[in-house]
């Protein structure tokens, strides 16, 4: 990023790591309560049967925690984009649309 001090560039590196590694444990523990609980057949095929309660399952919890990490670093990285486009007035924004 030019111009940008260098804790800038180290925050926004952070958080975009930090997104690939939330995805992947969300996934995770989003297939380790369907593993446990048993819903996989009731999820991918045409049963109708009810869902288990997922609370009743251990991953339930860093599933959680996972979307609600992900929804702090989408507003993060929502307001950097605005701060790029408006503070600095860089036009990123431009930058990052189609054929920009």
């Amino acid at each position: 990023m030019d111009g940008s001090p260098l804790w800038q560039e180290r925050v926004a590196r952070a958080v975009h790591i930090a997104f690939y590694v939330i995805v992947v444990g969300v996934i995770a523990s989003g297939i380790g309560m369907i593993v446990l609980s048993g819903a996989g057949p009731v999820i991918f095929s045409a049963q109708a049967e009810a869902l288990p309660n997922f609370a009743n399952y251990p991953p339930r919890g860093p599933h959680g925690l996972g979307a609600l990490l992900l929804l702090a670093l989408l507003a993060i990285h929502i307001g950097a984009a605005l701060y790029h486009q408006f503070a600095r007035g860089d036009g990123l924004l431009r930058r990052m649309w189609y054929g920009g």
